[in-house]
């Protein structure tokens, strides 16, 4: 964190990244330190989130970070008024980036920001081996270079922000799974709205059959203290990533991560009811990160909390 005078300057975290990229992220921005939120289901190379706001003005222009194969999206969530950007050290065309604005480049072209209004944003550092990898996870066709956007408004990713932002101040609450699906549904945006594809599409199943429901949901309960990889569900299955987190919902009604948090609720409500477990130690069993997340999610389910719903079924 980082104090001044006119504001503060924060950076919401998750999960650490290395020290080399926290330190470089920290010194793009002229602030401290920087944590990130890192997607799970890759395995050659890390998709890295990073949510910050400031209320400082004049924080000065921003420092390249070293040239790499990767992509850089920063999205804006507040207006911010007067942002300037240079690429390859010229000056770009820009109005007030407004929430849902994107900014879409590739390192090499050396993007350095200056922001002198508070702003919030969300930053997606995308090395291309990631991408790479996200493509053949997917149901999509390979995908060439992503266009370059400077000041466009999308509301999906927008909204994918929106829903990241809250994650990533306790990841441990919202879990893996749903980090994986955000992160992929990114990757599907980014890919659809500003990727060159390079063949057609693969058929996309309605919905599971039999034997991949039943496959899926065993790998989704087999161990509640630890949520498995969507890219591990999906290769079980025999589909890429996207198709079967679609065929998934088609088939239950719900994504993965949704179905395995109503899963645990069911668990939960089967040992309050058989069990004399303490209240904390069926939270655990159950793979919820606390009692207040237990609680919480428990109460957002039945409408009571875990102790209340307990009395009443013995009552």
């Amino acid at each position: 964190m980082s104090l001044s005078e006119n504001g503060t300057t924060r950076i919401a975290t998750s999960s650490v990244a290395t020290d080399t990229y926290v330190r470089e992220f920290a010194h793009l921005f002229n602030v401290d330190t920087a944590h990130t939120l890192t997607t799970t289901s890759l395995k050659t190379a890390q998709l890295t989130a990073t949510h910050m706001s400031s209320s400082v003005h004049g924080l000065g222009k921003s420092t390249p970070l070293p040239t790499e194969d990767a992509y850089i999206l920063s999205l804006q969530l507040q207006h911010s008024g007067a942002a300037e950007l240079w690429k390859r050290g010229r000056r770009v065309p820009t109005e007030p980036y407004a929430p849902g604005s994107i900014m879409l480049g590739h390192l090499s072209e050396e993007p350095v920001a200056n922001l002198p209004d508070p702003f919030e944003c969300v930053l997606f550092h995308i090395p291309r081996p990631a991408f790479d990898e996200l493509c053949s996870l997917s149901a999509l066709p390979p995908v060439g270079e992503l266009q370059d956007v400077n000041r466009e408004i999308d509301p999906v990713l927008h909204h994918l922000g929106l829903a990241l932002v809250p994650a990533m101040a306790d990841p441990q609450l919202a879990g893996s799974l749903f980090f994986d699906h955000i992160g992929h549904a990114i990757y599907e945006r980014l890919a659809t709205a500003y990727g060159r594809f390079r063949g057609p599409a693969a058929a996309r199943s309605r919905v599971l059959s039999k034997t991949q429901e039943r496959i899926a949901k065993e790998l989704l309960v087999a161990d509640l203290l630890v949520e498995p990889r969507l890219s591990d569900i999906a290769t079980a299955c025999g589909l890429p990533v996207r198709q079967f987190i679609d065929a998934f919902r088609s088939t239950t009604g719900m994504p993965p991560f949704r179905w395995l948090r109503a899963y645990r609720v069911e668990r939960a409500k089967e040992l309050l009811r058989r069990t004399s477990l303490s209240l904390s130690d069926i939270g655990a069993a159950c793979g919820f990160a606390d009692q207040s997340h237990f609680t919480r999610t428990f109460s957002a389910a039945t409408g009571t909390t875990p102790g209340n719903w307990r009395r009443v079924c013995r009552a």
